[in-house]
């Protein structure tokens, strides 16, 4: 077959090879995440009224939770206020579970993260559709966990700090174990993921740039036997390598963030369970011995 043919067919495939890459690379930074610029987390308000003539104020005793006020739902109650400490398990007067008035759960203040003992002001990018459920969910298992204590004799104080502390706990423990489980399965799973994505990826552009060229030459009139030729010629180098290229970097940035996903997920996800249930153990004593 004649070469000038061969060059005059795939010319045009050359040409596409640096549009492609421009577009590629510029879809990849696309979606890479941009570091942003986080506001701090709002503090918790505070209120105060004018002091009355005559009065003494006595300084206010250290709280393990924010003392404000604020309007509290119906069937709900504020965050107990720790005015005098709880009494001890008197594990003598203990007995079977009995009915008891269920223990109504406890509403923290507007735009608190709230777990048991645990609190902290939302940060402004948390909204209230996901806020508020994970609040009530803790504020309800908490109640539950208090009124269960109450029905074997044991004091409502000492329930409720119970409670708190172990949801507190398992909360922490869960970080504790949960968030460098999944970093390292983070790790792990986007070096595995990449090294995938990038042979894989490399073979579909590679296929790509085949397809290119074909096409190309296909348009240009050549014989079937003159398609393979010009695939094989050195024209075709730079498309089907740019293809292969193209593919290996979209293929390895695609296969890292799925692979970082998944060993996360493997990694974490276990890891966060166990450092919760430990850490609710951990929690319940602190709370019924102090």
């Amino acid at each position: 077959m004649n070469t000038g043919v061969l060059r005059h067919a795939i010319r045009p495939a050359v040409g596409v090879l640096p549009l492609a890459l421009a577009i590629a690379c510029a879809a990849a930074a696309q979606a890479v995440p941009q570091p942003g610029v986080t506001t701090g987390p709002a503090q918790p308000g505070t209120s105060s009224s004018p002091a009355q003539p005559g009065t003494t104020v006595k300084p206010a005793p250290p709280q393990s939770s924010p003392q404000v006020d604020y309007v509290v739902p119906e069937n709900h109650r504020p965050i107990p206020a720790d005015t005098a400490p709880a009494p001890a398990i008197d594990w003598q007067s203990l007995h079977a579970p009995e009915p008891v008035e269920p223990v109504a759960p406890i509403a923290p203040p507007p735009r608190t993260v709230r777990v048991g003992d645990f609190y902290t002001p939302a940060p402004d990018q948390l909204p209230d559709e996901i806020l508020n459920p994970v609040n009530g969910f803790s504020a309800d298992a908490e109640a539950g966990l208090s009124t269960a204590l109450n029905s074997v004799g044991i004091d409502p104080s000492r329930s409720d700090k119970i409670a708190g502390m172990t949801a507190a706990g398992a909360v922490g423990g869960a970080a504790l174990l949960g968030i460098p489980g999944a970093a390292a399965g983070a790790l792990g799973g986007g070096i595995g993921g990449g090294i995938i994505g990038a042979g894989v990826g490399a073979a579909i552009g590679a296929g790509i740039g085949v397809g290119i060229v074909a096409a190309t030459a296909a348009a240009a009139g050549a014989a079937s036997g003159g398609i393979g030729a010009a695939i094989a010629a050195p024209e075709a180098i730079p498309v089907i390598g740019g293809g292969a290229l193209i593919g290996l970097g979209v293929g390895a940035a695609v296969g890292a963030v799925g692979g970082a996903a998944l060993g996360a997920a493997a990694v974490g996800i276990p890891m966060a369970v166990l450092g919760g249930v430990g850490g609710g153990i951990a929690g319940a004593a602190i709370g019924g011995a102090f």
